[in-house]
């Protein structure tokens, strides 16, 4: 038998959706008007982008595979974080 997760009311659902594709639009908005933005940055924004947005609950029910989605999410945010590193070691060296 496997657990399942209770799903959030459906307007709930999209609220939440409709807010960080809101959010996430106004950020990379800033970033790729601004051309002193390097590689770095913008693939850092890039990986926060698709974590931040992929509606994971939307994909499977089960657990397992929720956890399983949950730390390759994490994992994403780890390399955003060593890009925007990256990022700000070139920026503060220049």
């Amino acid at each position: 038998m496997t657990d399942t997760v209770p799903q959030p009311a459906i307007r709930d659902r999209l609220r939440d959706l409709n807010t960080k594709a809101y959010y996430l639009l106004v950020a990379l908005s800033f970033v790729y008007r601004t051309n002193s933005a390097t590689w770095a940055l913008k693939l850092a924004f890039a990986l926060t982008a698709i974590v931040a947005v992929a509606p994971v609950q939307d994909f499977t029910e089960s657990v397992f595979w929720l956890k399983l989605i949950r730390n390759g999410k994490i994992a994403l945010l780890g390399a955003a974080l060593v890009f925007t590193l990256v990022w700000l070691r070139s920026a503060t060296s220049t």
